[in-house]
């Protein structure tokens, strides 16, 4: 084990990190602790609108990313199935803050479009996203910023070459 950071019986956060790649387990489980941590800073919000996480989620992702604005969209981008998205976007559309539109030149899909009575919950939520931002990056100086910033976009890189490949 001369290639873990720590020593054993030290395990915090990332000290077991490797030296060498991170294994994949390690992303993911930051992965999925991110997001489980996201919807620990959204749950004040859901909780007052009565939304659940990932339909506030589904919510901000259209108005963060109006370009990319159908359920498959969400799913692919996401990473949800196509029947979770069903309901939550069901459940928008019923409560007024998402409206379904046909696409021009293609009746077949249909665009995901926050609605005026969104607004103020979108703004609200971009707050909470805001906030989040700045927990996370809490406490890291803006030299390892700046180098978590490049190492993040040739990781966006290598992602899309891998994905570019075919199967």
């Amino acid at each position: 084990m001369n290639d873990r950071i720590a020593v054993r019986g030290q395990r915090k956060g990332t000290d077991m990190i490797p030296k060498g790649p991170v294994p994949g387990r390690t992303i993911f489980s930051h992965a999925n602790k991110m997001t489980q941590a996201y919807h620990i800073m959204l749950a004040p919000l859901c909780k007052e609108t009565g939304l659940p996480p990932l339909a506030l989620d589904i919510l901000l992702f259209l108005a963060n990313d109006p370009e990319h604005n159908t359920a498959k969209d969400i799913c692919r981008m996401r990473g949800h199935k196509s029947g979770i998205v069903s309901v939550h976007v069901e459940r928008l559309v019923n409560d007024g803050l998402l409206e379904r539109r046909e696409m021009p030149g293609d009746r077949r899909q249909t665009r995901l479009v926050c609605t005026e009575q969104a607004q103020a919950l979108i703004e609200r939520g971009r707050q909470v996203q805001w906030q989040f931002g700045r927990r996370l990056l809490e406490g890291i100086p803006e030299e390892d910023l700046a180098t978590m910033r490049r190492c993040l976009e040739r990781m966006d890189g290598n992602l899309n070459g891998i994905c570019k490949e075919k199967r």
